[in-house]
């Protein structure tokens, strides 16, 4: 049987924190207790897996450096947008490609954040994920608001769609990304193996209120990111190029690219 603590170390090393990456390993059987039948694996409750989410340092190391790699001189800003159709998704793909191409005699799957079902449902809650894995602590609705009327009295306007939770790291708060769950089905865990429980950097029902209002009703401004305290943000320019639609992100970072930059206005003469 592979040993599981090897394995996570290594995945470690491909995806260092240096680059902007955190892994945290946990149990299958944890995760489908905590969510209905819709979202269980098929997976053995000992089966063993690794959770991978970004830090703020990930968007100006790993991925402006990948970035850069795929330009070459001479290209237009339509060339790049060509070549590189979706900027994160296509970073996040060939990144954590490192792993399965690491164990090609275990079976290692990988499953995206943005990975949908055939009936367009998550294929995995990543929030969940977080939660059990010690990652990130899960502030869901249920934890404040027992009833309709306590939703009414506490949100001024209600949102369109259902109030959702929401997860803050302990060291980042809102600002991190889960990026994907490698699922190792041939490891299993030992009986003795101890799941940390997740850090709640929120001490009192009215904060968790606040931030699952600033989630839902505002989460384009990203005030949200900055419930507990965090000790590392996202800088501004990264701020920036999450707040705009993505056909409008090449913008936020041309400047990466010398050749894009925009054309200096012509001189006028007095």
């Amino acid at each position: 049987m592979a040993d599981y603590e090897k394995i996570f170390k290594r995945v470690e090393e491909l995806l260092p924190e240096s680059d902007g990456f955190e892994c945290y390993k946990f149990k299958i059987g944890l995760y489908n207790t905590a969510v209905n039948e819709h979202f269980k694996l098929p997976c053995d409750d000992d089966t063993f897996a690794i959770l991978v989410l970004n830090t703020p340092k990930m968007f100006e190391t790993s991925f402006k450096t990948w970035l850069q790699g795929e330009y070459e001189p001479g290209d237009s800003l339509e060339d790049l947008k060509e070549k590189v159709m979706n900027p994160i998704q296509d970073f996040m793909k060939e990144t954590l490609q490192k792993v399965p191409d690491e164990f090609p005699d275990l079976k290692v799957e990988t499953i995206h954040d943005f990975d949908m079902t055939p009936m367009r449902r998550p294929r995995i809650l990543m929030c969940t994920c977080g939660h059990v894995a010690g990652a990130a602590y899960y502030f869901r609705p249920q934890l404040v608001f027992q009833n309709t009327e306590a939703i009414e009295t506490c949100f001024p306007v209600l949102p369109e769609k259902p109030i959702i939770g929401v997860s803050l790291h302990p060291k980042y708060g809102g600002h991190f990304a889960f990026r994907a769950v490698y699922i190792f089905h041939d490891v299993k865990l030992p009986s003795d193996f101890v799941q940390l429980p997740p850090s709640s950097c929120l001490n009192s029902k009215t904060e968790i209120e606040q931030l699952l209002v600033l989630f839902n009703l505002h989460w384009r401004d990203g005030r949200f990111r900055d419930c507990g305290d965090p000790i590392e943000r996202y800088s501004q320019l990264q701020l920036d190029f999450f707040a705009k639609p993505p056909a409008d992100r090449w913008e936020v970072i041309r400047h990466w690219f010398p050749s894009l930059r925009p054309s200096s206005p012509p001189s006028t003469s007095s």
